[in-house]
């Protein structure tokens, strides 16, 4: 289950990705690479916070952080900021190096932790730049196998969970990882914005709950969707226009395929828009349990569909346009 805040939460796991504007390079040379790695270390020496995994790819970075008391955003705006400008001193450039704003996306620990190291350390594979992980210079993965020093990798938190020694541990770790090579792309760890939450329904809501308690994590206001603020005509409205289809089809009983995708638009958005399912079973005469697999279908439909992801934003986006 996915969905969106924009304030952050102290302790929580984030898998951070960057990339250069308009996917230009950002890393030429070893010693770019280099560089931005030892940037990192100073980062984490001034603003300290737990790194678990890193790729540097030639025009993207991932890292997957798990942050204390100083927010994702002034990490990463003092790691791009500093890279910036060391890259266009070197290359003798102007203008932006990075494509807009960094993606933080909030994730359960407990349920994707090992998943996210095992994806993001097997993004060079996945590429095609090198058969085996290990091979790759530029990510965390040789520093879990112990083939390198750990450096500015806290991979000991992770190996606990693989064994009780360390060298047991490595080992399954490294079975785990060579499990995930026939693992394609996987669209939910990415998602469609920045200050997304990837975690079960009871993980997320909780977490939406504990923002909305405190006010204020990460120096952000947390929005909220109060049940006055939703409003279920443009909801039906902006699908009916998006979708191209009516809204007697898509609150009614058909079944033809672009009838059921217009069904889980209208579900997903009107989650992210604050609505229970209570309220969209109302609106649409359909049961709560109808709408609950709908939305079940939905989601999985938009991790194989990235298009889907897209529309469900553009009728979210439209729906929260002033009057």
């Amino acid at each position: 289950m996915a969905r969106k805040t924009r304030a952050e939460v102290e302790g929580g796991l984030y898998h951070v990705i960057t990339r250069g504007n308009n996917r230009r390079r950002i890393f030429h040379s070893p010693g770019d690479y280099e560089k931005f790695l030892s940037l990192v270390a100073v980062q984490k020496a001034r603003l300290p916070f737990f790194l678990y995994a890193y790729c540097l790819m030639t025009n993207h970075v991932h890292l997957l952080i798990e942050r204390q008391a100083d927010t994702i955003g002034h990490i990463m705006h003092r790691l791009l900021t500093g890279y910036s400008q060391y890259y266009n001193r070197r290359y003798r450039r102007v203008g932006h190096l990075f494509q807009g704003r960094h993606k933080a996306i909030l994730c359960q620990s407990d349920r994707y932790l090992s998943e996210l190291v095992r994806y993001i350390h097997l993004n060079p594979v996945r590429a095609k730049i090198v058969d085996q992980p290990e091979q790759y210079q530029y990510s965390g993965h040789r520093a879990y196998l112990g083939l390198e020093p750990a450096g500015i990798v806290d991979a000991d938190p992770v190996l606990r969970h693989f064994g009780v020694t360390k060298s047991s541990a490595r080992k399954a770790y490294r079975q785990f990882v060579a499990a995930g090579m026939r693992m394609g792309h996987r669209e939910e760890f990415y998602l469609a914005e920045d200050g997304q939450i990837l975690g079960t329904e009871e993980f997320v809501d909780a977490t939406i709950h504990r923002i909305g308690k405190t006010g204020r994590l990460g120096g952000s206001r947390a929005p909220r969707n109060s049940p006055g603020e939703f409003k279920a005509e443009v909801l039906l409205a902006t699908v009916e226009e998006i979708s191209g289809i009516r809204r007697e089809e898509f609150c009614g009983p058909g079944k033809h395929a672009s009838t059921s995708i217009a069904k889980e638009l209208f579900v997903l958005a009107g989650c992210q828009l604050g609505a229970s399912l209570k309220t969209l079973s109302e609106i649409t005469g359909m049961s709560s349990a109808a709408m609950s697999r709908r939305k079940d279908a939905g989601r999985m439909r938009m991790r194989q569909n990235e298009e889907i992801a897209k529309l469900v934003i553009r009728i979210v986006e439209r729906c929260r346009q002033p009057d």
